[in-house]
């Protein structure tokens, strides 16, 4: 969100509003692997509001996905397993370099409650490398539909990125690979569905790696101050608070990043610049320091100053990232 000399921006219009994509984000193309179209009726059922449900190129907050246009648009457990039951398997080739963490866009037909885990995700390397996540309905997972089965989420590593607004949404998961995968190809992830037609079927439409040494950090939420000018100084000043809403400590270091900054106005502060999240070069500062972490519904005041002897009207995209081991 973007306004002259003052911005305001909760979390939710980060999860909600397309964010620049970051460079070290691939989109992996499942065409070949999906079974089902939005619209289709399957199994004497259907997804409802189903042509409202988006295809194509998609940008969720900050994360670039590649959702099939069609003629199928998503992976369906219920297809896939005949309307029945028993353990189904779907492998995604991926063949990415240094991947370092990945997003998923999953949900489930019918889902339901843990603490059994009835989806899981495993993500396999070139050298041995591997990692099995168990979804959980309430925790990492949920029903697309918002009716009488699972609705609930950590919105820590599983955020909704989409809405209808009239009841069916899509839902995000981030994982953070083990640093073994860094230094390996990511060959495949596999999605591992042990549920049934009425209860907890895949729903799968998308999948994302990324080989930055950053990441997204979804339950940080940002707030600011008004910009105002500091005569003696001769710079504009303004503080941004960023608080932790999520249910988890988020270790630092956490990083700000100042997008679309105007080439005419200079960052004060101490900074760097962007080498992974794009566009490439933009200003970032160290809100949060190494070796603290910031607990739930805790604060952290970042204080911005900004020289702009042109006049210029001062506006940038905030993002806040946190690290891998390395910088954004």
């Amino acid at each position: 969100m973007k306004t002259n000399f003052h911005f305001a921006c909760s979390v939710a219009a980060i999860l909600f509003t397309a964010a620049s994509a970051h460079a070290g984000q691939t989109p992996i193309d499942i065409s070949a692997l999906v079974n089902a179209a939005w619209t289709s009726a399957f199994c004497d059922n259907a997804i409802v509001n189903a042509s409202t449900f988006p295809s194509g190129s998609q940008t969720f907050g900050g994360v670039p996905f590649a959702i099939p246009p069609g003629p199928n648009n998503y992976w369906s457990g219920a297809v896939a397993g005949n309307c029945g039951s028993g353990v189904l398997r779907l492998t995604i080739p991926v063949g990415v370099s240094g991947t370092t963490s990945a997003f998923t866009l999953l949900n489930t037909y019918q889902g339901q409650a843990g603490p059994n885990a009835y989806l899981y995700i495993t993500f396999t390397g070139s050298d041995g490398a591997t990692a099995t996540q168990p979804l959980v309905g309430g925790v990492n997972v949920r029903d697309y539909n918002n009716d009488g089965f699972q609705n609930a989420i950590d919105n820590t590593s599983t955020i909704q990125v989409w809405t209808n607004g009239i009841g069916q949404r899509l839902d995000r998961q981030e994982y953070i690979l083990p640093a073994a995968f860094a230094s390996q190809v990511l060959t495949s992830v596999t999605i591992t569905d042990t549920g049934s037609y009425d209860g907890s079927r895949g729903i799968f439409s998308g999948l994302t790696v990324s080989t930055c040494r950053a990441y997204v950090t979804d339950t940080i939420a940002v707030s600011s101050s008004k910009i105002v000018y500091d005569s003696s100084l001769q710079l504009y000043l303004q503080e941004v608070t960023l608080t932790n809403t999520g249910t988890a400590a988020v270790a630092g270091p956490l990083f700000f990043i100042l997008e679309d900054l105007p080439a005419a106005v200079t960052l004060a502060n101490k900074s760097a610049a962007t080498a992974c999240f794009a566009p490439i070069g933009s200003r970032y500062l160290v809100a949060f320091p190494e070796g603290s972490s910031l607990a739930p519904n805790t604060a952290a005041v970042v204080k911005l100053a900004f020289s702009d002897p042109s006049g210029a009207a001062i506006s940038y995209t905030p993002l806040v990232a946190g690290s891998l081991g390395g910088a954004p």
